[in-house]
């Protein structure tokens, strides 16, 4: 699981570099389906997603590995990159799971899951 911060009402780049079965780095022709689910987990239903979708592999999967100033893990990059609207992120104080679901070529099925920290804005 992966954690990261945010302030309440703004956007995250969830970046990774994405593995397959293989353990090769996934492309876009290694995909046949992306989706994803958003959860607060501090809500009083926090098992309702707040938002859910299927992403455009090409869109968000690279197939060479990008580095830029927002990559700062290494020098190799990432090959993944989700960027998530500030409107999820909508409660400071809240805890949100981010859940990717992979789904290769080949039928394999994979799950990417993130913990994102709304930190609370306190002037309006």
């Amino acid at each position: 699981m992966h954690q990261f911060s945010v302030i309440e009402d703004s956007s995250v780049a969830l970046m990774f570099r994405v593995l397959g079965a293989d353990a090769a780095n996934i492309t876009q022709a290694s995909l046949s389906s992306i989706t994803y689910a958003v959860y607060d987990l501090d809500a009083t239903t926090p098992t309702s997603s707040v938002t859910t979708g299927t992403l455009t592999i090409a869109d968000v999967v690279f197939d060479a590995l990008q580095t830029d100033a927002r990559w700062t893990v290494d020098d190799l990059g990432y090959n993944f990159r989700d960027d998530i609207a500030a409107t999820v992120f909508s409660v400071g104080g809240h805890t949100y799971q981010v859940e990717h679901k992979f789904t290769a070529t080949g039928g394999e099925i994979w799950h990417l899951v993130s913990r994102v920290q709304a930190s609370p804005i306190l002037t309006s």
